[in-house]
């Protein structure tokens, strides 16, 4: 055993017992009480969109058929550089259209862009990305949870396609986020981790927050101030969001590209304001500012620890069977996060998919220097009724 081989496995440990607590925990997750007859919210559902030409017109038209009083709801488009015959077409529908135009385009921007555009008459803002799709009662259930003191709610996204191994992999991940960093931070009495649609918040809040963030991570950034702040953001499992998972090698390694730059450059500019909050008591935000970013990707910790013990086994090491222990316990962690519905013969075939997925997180890993610019993830899913099909929300 070699000292370098030490500190790299307890460092590895390090991140395995926490992911491993985490999932632990998630079983033990309680939902937000909803209040059945509470106020009836005014909301805003911001839909911004950058080139989203393909599915818009279709989502839109999805979300038109929402249930809730249509007087207190309000659909706003935020269409950054879609074409013209999209726009005619947006324009002819019950919504409010929003045309920013971004010398260098973002989310945060076009959000800020929205605030500062429209009146203060709303109660609560829902962000949905272009490409999500919701069941009609949406802002109905939404409605039961953002109630007295509920500031910051995050909803369960879930796939909208499984098509290839790839989508597969992506749905897994997604799960394992869901469980692990909404579920298992939220039973432990953390705040939830944000994921970028399917969140809602208090209207002016957010509206205050986002005129201060300028990076491609807003997300992130948004997480950061309510945490500083001691806004506390519940996880919604009962609420589903579908979202377009990543359906193709190179795709997932453009997406992880920019995760994995917005979770380094996190990991650098909170680390020292984090351990301060930790002094501070302020447990929610030193967890999503240092432990959240400290340790590898999932898919890279999952490669290492399929690697790394063979090695060690090959080199007689004498932390080789230690090495062993801690990529069951990985494996064990990642099993028991994965809902039940996921266990397939689609899942046993994608895991195929699993080693050129840790090559393409590693890749992002290299190019991630370019991923401070905004990176935009191509949508083509547009399927509505196959998505809804067999699902039972209720």
């Amino acid at each position: 055993m070699s000292i370098p081989e030490f500190l790299i496995f307890l460092y590895l440990a390090a991140g395995v017992f926490y992911f491993t607590f985490l999932a632990i925990a998630g079983h033990f997750y309680k939902p937000l009480p909803k209040v059945p007859n509470g106020k009836q919210n005014r909301f805003a559902v911001f839909v911004p969109g950058y080139k989203e030409d393909s599915i818009i017109v279709s989502v839109i038209n999805q979300l038109l058929t929402l249930t809730y009083p249509r007087h207190l709801f309000d659909i706003i488009v935020i269409a950054d550089s879609f074409q013209e015959k999209t726009i005619k077409e947006l324009s002819s529908l019950p919504i409010i259209l929003l045309q920013p135009k971004f010398e260098k385009s973002s989310k945060a921007r076009s959000l800020n862009f929205a605030f500062q555009t429209l009146p203060e008459t709303y109660d609560i803002v829902v962000i949905l990305d272009a490409d999500n799709v919701v069941h009609p009662d949406f802002l109905d259930r939404l409605n039961q949870y953002m109630q007295n003191n509920v500031a910051a709610v995050q909803m369960q996204r879930v796939a909208k396609n499984t098509d290839t191994s790839f989508a597969v992999l992506d749905a897994c991940s997604e799960a394992i986020s869901n469980h692990i960093f909404r579920k298992g931070q939220y039973a432990i009495g953390l705040s939830a981790s944000l994921i970028g649609s399917g969140m809602s918040f208090r209207y002016t809040l957010l509206k205050e927050i986002i005129s201060k963030i300028e990076s491609v991570y807003e997300d992130r950034e948004i997480q950061f101030a309510l945490a500083k702040q001691e806004t506390k953001i519940h996880y919604v499992e009962e609420i589903l969001v579908y979202d377009e998972k990543i359906d193709n090698p190179q795709a997932f390694q453009n997406q992880r590209r920019r995760w994995v730059y917005a979770q380094v450059m996190s990991l650098f500019d909170n680390f020292i304001p984090g351990h301060i909050m930790l002094f501070k008591g302020n447990l929610s935000f030193y967890n999503f500012s240092v432990l959240n970013n400290i340790f590898p990707p999932r898919v890279l910790l999952l490669g290492l620890l399929l690697i790394i013990p063979v090695i060690a086994t090959l080199l007689n090491s004498t932390l080789a069977m230690y090495w062993w222990i801690l990529t069951g316990t990985y494996i064990f962690c990642l099993l028991i996060s994965i809902p039940a519905k996921l266990y397939t013969r689609k899942l046993l075939v994608a895991t195929f998919s699993i080693p050129l997925a840790f090559i393409k997180m590693i890749q992002a890993f290299f190019k991630m220097k370019g991923a401070s610019k905004f990176i935009h993830t191509t949508h083509t899913k547009v399927g509505v009724d196959s998505v809804f099909k067999n699902d039972n929300h209720h």
